[in-house]
């Protein structure tokens, strides 16, 4: 199959991540000193777009940014990245997200998230623009506020929605309404867990059991890290597909999940079959972890050039 040229909305977070590189991840109460920083654009939503216009798709952003140089940073590398920021609004009360990182050698990361201009999505805003475009997924998170996700659920039109649970919520009154909306769910193992009321699964048969509990009737892909991502379709609660892991020599896991679901999203904008568009986004989130950054890196995926972006973000008072 050749990259598509399909079309996704992504609905979500624009962030500025600063990630501290230590021996370890320290203890409460423990201090490390780093051996490294970075500082670059990052966020759940910005990372997925990034991955499925580097594949190929045919990229919007619809997200809230600050009226501050962070701002700017961050529009210029979804713009480079191919995605369409021209649905971006510029909030002059909110500063644009921010999220600090820390990464051990192993690779594995704990990451905490300051929000800002991420919660000011206007779900007006988000229904007007999906009633007047047409697109093949809609694909959010929920770094943003609830009411902006479940107005992407509900007025995605033809489109597929495709929920990230990351960070998972305790909102107890939105999120079951975003997962009736919902076609297909992605969560990794704690959010699965959380989202089902269960101990954090560790065996094939607590999944199908986590799974089982969900009230959730679309399809189910857990991601599992280094041992691959399960498939559990419409209707098959307990038969899940399994998707062996990828092995890679992993330098940093931040992002691995983001990418695992912009590549997801393009496969299945490009109306690929579920098994496949799941292979190929295993393959690639496994790749995403052999070099630094929560963004993935466009001679990773071998794609085709991308479409070029197009437009600028509005000004919200």
């Amino acid at each position: 199959m050749t990259e598509g040229t399909g079309r996704v909305c992504v609905v979500g977070s624009l962030n500025i991540d600063t990630t501290y590189f230590v021996p370890n991840i320290p203890s409460p109460g423990e201090t490390v000193l780093a051996e490294g920083k970075v500082i670059a654009p990052g966020g759940k939503g910005a990372n997925q777009a990034v991955a499925a216009a580097t594949m190929g798709s045919r990229v919007t952003m619809v997200g809230c940014v600050g009226d501050d140089p962070e701002a700017e940073i961050a529009t210029a590398a979804l713009l480079s990245g191919g995605v369409d920021v021209s649905h971006l609004i510029r909030v002059t009360d909110a500063a644009t997200g921010t999220a600090v990182l820390l990464v051990d050698g192993r690779g594995e990361n704990v990451i905490a998230v300051d929000p800002g201009a991420n919660q000011r999505l206007d779900p007006a805003l988000i229904t007007q623009h999906l009633a007047q475009s047409s697109y093949d997924v809609v694909l959010a998170q929920l770094e943003v506020n609830l009411p902006a996700v479940l107005a992407a659920a509900r007025n995605r039109g033809s489109a597929t929605f495709i929920l990230n649970p990351a960070p998972t919520t305790s909102d107890e009154a939105i999120l079951p309404q975003i997962l009736k909306a919902t076609e297909v769910v992605v969560p990794n193992r704690l959010e699965l867990a959380r989202l089902a009321g269960r101990p954090v699964p560790t065996t094939r048969e607590e999944l199908d059991q986590c799974v089982a509990s969900l009230d959730f009737d679309g399809i189910v892909v857990v991601t599992l890290g280094s041992a691959g991502a399960a498939v559990y379709d419409r209707g098959r609660p307990r038969r899940a597909v399994f998707v062996d892991g990828v092995a890679v020599q992993s330098l940093d896991t931040t992002g691995a999940g983001d990418v695992f679901c912009g590549v997801l999203g393009h496969y299945l904008a490009a109306r690929a079959d579920i098994a496949l568009a799941v292979r190929r986004a295993n393959e690639l989130a496994a790749l995403s972890t052999t070099v630094r950054g929560a963004r993935i890196q466009p001679n990773l995926l071998r794609a085709p050039g991308r479409p070029p972006a197009s437009g600028r973000p509005a000004q919200l008072s």
